[in-house]
C-alpha cells in the first residue's frame, strides 16, 4: 500500500553497497511528500506521523516506523532516513550479518533453588497462547536484579515489581524489604502477568512503558482476570498521570523520578490495602428502601458500608475517614450530587473513586461533568444491580471467590451475558481496516448488527439513509474529515441529536476527553481498546 506517494509515483527497493561479509541493508526509496527535517526523529516515535493533524490527508496509525525501529534494534541494526520535502524519503534498514537472534523460547537457566520451587505455567491456559507470543513453561531466576524469586513460598507477604528500569528496581525492592514484604520482579509485562497469576502477590507496583506489552494491558489482563482482579495495583510511571488510572482500578499513582517521600507515601498507601480486612464503603442516597436494598447487595461481612443521606453529612463523612469507594445518587435533600461533586473537588478531601447509581436522564452538560471526575455511571434498570455489584467489587478488591455463590453468579453473569446487545445497531467509523474487523467480530460475536465505515464523510453519507442506529462507535484520527468534525455533523442532524456517540482515540490526557465531549461525544474510551471496558460502556448507553 502507498500511503504517502501519489499514483503512478515510484518506489524503489534496493541493496546499497556494502561490505557483505559485515552488514546486510535494505533500502526502500519513494518519490512521495517527503518529510520535514524537524520532524525526521519525531516519525519514528509511537502514533506519530510528520503531518499529526486530525484531519491530514493520509490515514494509518503511526506505529510503523517505531514497530520497523524496535525490531532493528532486537537484531543489532538500525534504520537510517534520508529525506526532502516534495522530493521524497528513503528508509535504510542496517543490521549486522554477525548478529544473533534472541531466542525466546530457551527455558530459563535452572538452579538448585529455582528447581525446589519452580512455578509452572500450563501453555494451554495462557492468554498469550492463542496471540503467538512466547509462552513461558517455567520462570526461574530472571538475569534483572536480585530479588526472592528463589526463596518465596506459598503464604509470603509478597509485592510484585513490574518495571524495566533496574536502578529504579533495585530502590522498590529495597522499600520492600524495608517493610518487611518479600518481593518479585519483572523487566517485561508479559513475564509480569504470569507471575501475578501463578504467586498471586498482595500489591503489584507496575510501570506503563515496559517492552512488549505496556502497563494499561497488563492492568487491563489482571482486572479481566477474576483471580487477580482484586490484587491492589499502584502505577509508578514516567508519564504523566492520565484519565485511565483510576477508572481502571489502580488505588495510585506516582510520577517518576519520585522523591523518597513520595516512595513512602505510596507503600504506606498499599500497606493500607492489603492490611485491610474490611472494605469501607460510603452509600450517599436519601431513599431508605434503595439504600436497604443495595447494602443486601454488597454487603457481606468483608464490606462494611457507612450511610449518608445528605450532602452536607457525607462531606463530614469524607473529612474524616477513607472509603475504597463511593455510590452517589443524583438527587439529595440539600444539594444535588453535582454540588456534592464540585465541592469535593474543590476541597482538599482524599480522592475517592465515584459510581453514580442514578435514574436521572442526564443532559449533555451533566454527562460532561460526571465524565470528569466520577470513575463509573450506572442508570438504574435492568441489569443495573449486577453492574453495581461488579463495580464496587473493582474498587474495593474483593476476592470474587470469597464472595457468597449468588453473587459470584452475578458478577460471572454480567461479563458473560450477551442479551442487551442482541440485535441493538451499531455503526463504526475508522479508517484503520484492521480495528473494523476486529470490532465488527467482537460485536457481532455479542449479537450486534454492524455497519462500518472507513472514514467521516462515509459515515454521514450513511447515517443520511438511515438514522435508527442505537449507537456510533467513532474513531477521532481520520483523514479527510476528523472525527471531531464528524460529530458536530452528526449532533446538526435532526434524528441523531441524542444519538449516543463514543469516541476512540490514542490520545489518552484530560484535554483529549474533554475535547472530545466538547465535540458532542457522548463518551470516550481511549486506545488500544480493552473489549471488556468498551462492552461495559455500551451496556451503560444501550441502557438508556
Amino acid at each position: 500500500k502507498l500511503s504517502f506517494t501519489k499514483v503512478g509515483a515510484n518506489v524503489e527497493l534496493k541493496r546499497p553497497s556494502l561490505n557483505k561479509k559485515t552488514t546486510i541493508a535494505l533500502t526502500v526509496s519513494d518519490t512521495g511528500i517527503g518529510i520535514a527535517e524537524n520532524k525526521q526523529r519525531e516519525v519514528f516515535e509511537a502514533f506519530k506521523q510528520a503531518d499529526g493533524s486530525i484531519s491530514r490527508k493520509f490515514g494509518g496509525t503511526g506505529l510503523g516506523l517505531s514497530i520497523s525501529r524496535e525490531l532493528a534494534k532486537l537484531l543489532g541494526g538500525e534504520i537510517q532516513l534520508s529525506s526532502t520535502e516534495g522530493v521524497g524519503s528513503s528508509f535504510t534498514f542496517y543490521i549486522p550479518v554477525t548478529a544473533t537472534a534472541v531466542e525466546t523460547n530457551v527455558p530459563a537457566k535452572e538452579t538448585p533453588e529455582a528447581k525446589k520451587n519452580p512455578v509452572h505455567v500450563d501453555p494451554e491456559s495462557s492468554i498469550f497462547a492463542d496471540d503467538n507470543q512466547t509462552v513461558i513453561s517455567e520462570i526461574g531466576p530472571i538475569d534483572f536484579i536480585k530479588d526472592d524469586l528463589e526463596s518465596w513460598k506459598p503464604g509470603d507477604k509478597v509485592i510484585l515489581i513490574v518495571e524495566d528500569d533496574p536502578n529504579f528496581t533495585k530502590i522498590l525492592v529495597q522499600q520492600c524489604h524495608e517493610k518487611g514484604f518479600k518481593c518479585l520482579a519483572s523487566p517485561t509485562g508479559e513475564l509480569g502477568y504470569e507471575l501475578a497469576v501463578k504467586t498471586a502477590p498482595i500489591a503489584i507496583i507496575l510501570d506503563i512503558n515496559l517492552p512488549g506489552i505496556n502497563g494499561w494491558k497488563v492492568l487491563d489482563l489482571l482486572k479481566e482476570n477474576q483471580s487477580t482482579r482484586h490484587i491492589p495495583v499502584h502505577i509508578m510511571s514516567g508519564e504523566d498521570e492520565t484519565i485511565m488510572s483510576s477508572g481502571k482500578g489502580a488505588i495510585g499513582y506516582l510520577t517518576k523520578p519520585a522523591k523518597k517521600g513520595d516512595l513512602d507515601l505510596a507503600f504506606n498507601r498499599i500497606n493500607e490495602y492489603v492490611s485491610k480486612k474490611v472494605s469501607s464503603l460510603l452509600l450517599v442516597e436519601d431513599d431508605a428502601n434503595l439504600r436497604k436494598s443495595i447494602k443486601i447487595l454488597i454487603g457481606d461481612k468483608d464490606v462494611n458500608i457507612t450511610e449518608a443521606t445528605t450532602g452536607e453529612q457525607a462531606l463530614d463523612l469524607l473529612s474524616k475517614n477513607t472509603y475504597e469507594c463511593m455510590i452517589l445518587d443524583l438527587g439529595l435533600s440539600d444539594m444535588s450530587g453535582f454540588e456534592l461533586i464540585r465541592k469535593i473537588e474543590a476541597s482538599s478531601i482524599q480522592k475517592t473513586p465515584i459510581i453514580i447509581y442514578t435514574g436521572k436522564d442526564l443532559t449533555k452538560e451533566e454527562n460532561e461533568m460526571l465524565q470528569k471526575y466520577a470513575e463509573t455511571i450506572i442508570i438504574k434498570g435492568v441489569k443495573s444491580e449486577e453492574r453495581l455489584l461488579d463495580e464496587t467489587a473493582l474498587f474495593m478488591h474483593r476476592v470474587i471467590s470469597d464472595m457468597p455463590k449468588s453473587k459470584q453468579t452475578m458478577i460471572h453473569k454480567i461479563h458473560s451475558k450477551t442479551d442487551h446487545f442482541k440485535d441493538k445497531k451499531v455503526l463504526i467509523v475508522d479508517d484503520d481496516m484492521r480495528n473494523i474487523f476486529a470490532l465488527t467480530k467482537v460485536l457481532s460475536e455479542q449479537g450486534m448488527k454492524v455497519t462500518r465505515a472507513d472514514n467521516g464523510i462515509t459515515a454521514l453519507e450513511i447515517l443520511e439513509k438511515e438514522t435508527n442506529f442505537d449507537v456510533i462507535l467513532m474513531d477521532i484520527m481520520m483523514p479527510e474529515l476528523d472525527g471531531y468534525q464528524t460529530i458536530k455533523r452528526i449532533r446538526a442532524m435532526g434524528p441523531l441529536k441524542n444519538i449516543p456517540v463514543i469516541a476512540l482515540t490514542a490520545k489518552a490526557m484530560k484535554e483529549d476527553r474533554q475535547k472530545c465531549i466538547d465535540a458532542g461525544a457522548s463518551d470516550y474510551m481511549a486506545k488500544p481498546l480493552n473489549i471488556e471496558k468498551l462492552l461495559s460502556l455500551l451496556r451503560v448507553w444501550l441502557y438508556k
